[in-house]
């Protein structure tokens, strides 16, 4: 008894072998027909005219190619290819047969940035602390292109209150005496006998309320004295301006009233705060100050007198902008420290306030002057 299955198989299987026998003489008959025509030819092919020569291609056809194809040699001249540019393989690795693309390596996290301490500003010698008026502090860079003093301060010598300074064995500074209606009465002979070289005079102040300028009461008769004792005279003038007109003003007024005299020693800018009361110059910035200070010091200048910028530490750092006035005029410096630790040049220096000064009825100040102004 036969499956339903091999009787199908049965009956399909002579039908299938007869194709297979059909196709494969077929075939054999067309390579017959080919194999017999080729020889044909070649026995037939010396006496067939010759066919006319081809010419062989350009270099542009040549480059053509069929639709879809490209040129690899053109590819590689026109883009530089390198072996190692197609050696795309290394960015994989083969792990059991399964082709896995490396993963690139995180980049590390930056490391925080280290903010000095006060202990570290104050040891690296390129800054410096400033206290604003608002009792604000802040470490300034120093900067090197604004000239830094040259002394060296073991050279300072200080007998009987007064300081000098010595260079090579030599004394190479001046003493001199701040002086103003405050002071008093002043014998400027006893001053000249006791070896102060010169004196620096108030002229004036503007009233840090009012804003009316005046001319300091004793001026007149500080400087005729002190000329006639032989005594070198600088003056200074205590400025509230608000405005750089208001500056000038102040300006013209101090060379109106240096007139009748020649003077050797510097014309003084000074603008200070009212200790314990309001000024008019505490609603200006820093830039305000700057251009009120460069108004005054210029029109100075104009007029033919050498100049000063007077003020402390705190405030040529801190409250006026220092690269727009240092470079360009010479320092009175107000630190009563033993060293101080202004860096920058400074040409006068004064040094110890409200001293008893013999020939001076109240207390004054005393100054060393590194630059003797009646030379320069």
């Amino acid at each position: 008894m036969r499956l339903p299955e091999e009787h199908d198989e049965r009956g399909t299987g002579k039908p299938v072998v007869y194709t297979v026998l059909a196709v494969s003489l077929f075939i054999l008959g067309i390579l017959a027909v080919v194999f017999f025509s080729n020889n044909g030819a070649k026995r037939g092919g010396q006496a067939r005219r010759p066919l006319a020569a081809v010419p062989s291609p350009t270099p542009e056809e040549e480059m053509e190619f069929a639709e879809g194809q490209e040129d690899i040699e053109s590819l590689y001249k026109e883009n530089r290819l390198r072996a190692e540019d197609l050696d795309f393989w290394n960015m994989y690795q083969n792990n059991g047969g399964v082709i896995i693309e490396e993963e690139p390596e995180a980049s590390p996290s930056p490391t925080p940035s280290h903010e000095p301490t006060d202990e570290e500003l104050a040891e690296d010698g390129e800054h410096v602390k400033v206290t604003l008026h608002d009792g604000t502090e802040e470490w300034h860079e120093i900067s090197q292109d604004i000239p830094l003093y040259t002394y060296d301060f073991t050279n300072l010598k200080i007998t009987a209150g007064r300081m000098e300074y010595y260079q090579d064995g030599e004394k190479s500074s001046s003493v001199g005496v701040e002086l103003s209606e405050n002071s008093g009465n002043v014998d400027f002979t006893a001053l000249k006998d006791s070896g102060v070289d010169f004196v620096m005079l108030r002229l004036g102040s503007r009233g840090y309320e009012t804003g009316l300028l005046s001319l300091d009461k004793n001026f007149v008769n500080n400087i005729t004295k002190a000329q006639n004792a032989g005594l070198e005279v600088g003056v200074y003038f205590f400025s509230q301006a608000v405005s750089e007109k208001e500056a000038e003003e102040e300006a013209e007024f101090v060379a109106s009233n240096l007139v009748p005299y020649k003077i050797s020693y510097p014309v003084a800018f000074v603008m200070e705060y009212i200790v314990n009361d309001e000024s008019r110059i505490e609603s200006l910035d820093a830039e305000s100050r700057t251009d009120i200070a460069k108004a005054f010091l210029s029109h100075i200048d104009r007029e033919g007198y050498r100049t000063l910028l007077c003020g402390t530490k705190d405030w040529l750092l801190g409250e006026v902008e220092p690269e727009d006035l240092l470079e360009d005029y010479d320092v009175w410096l107000n630190d009563q420290s033993p060293v101080p630790d202004y860096p920058y040049q400074f040409k006068l220096w004064k040094y110890a306030v409200r001293q008893k000064i013999s020939g001076v009825e109240n207390e004054a100040s005393y100054i060393i002057s590194f630059v003797d102004y009646t030379r320069k």
